[in-house]
């Protein structure tokens, strides 16, 4: 299924990538980064609602 959200998706990916290199820039281990990404992927999903149940079928 392809969404028309393009758009949003690349600005979300721009988002991340900004704040990972502001963030290094500021000092951040890049240890603690990896916590930041998962967290910001996990809530983009979230609101993307990406997280469905694979058993259901939508109806039309």
């Amino acid at each position: 299924m392809q969404r028309p959200q393009r758009v949003t998706d690349l600005f979300a990916f721009v988002a991340v990538l900004a704040t990972v290199i502001v963030l290094l820039l500021i000092g951040v281990p890049p240890e603690s980064l990896a916590i930041v990404v998962i967290a910001m992927g996990g809530l983009y999903g979230a609101w993307l609602g990406t997280g469905q149940r694979q058993g259901r079928q939508e109806e039309r």
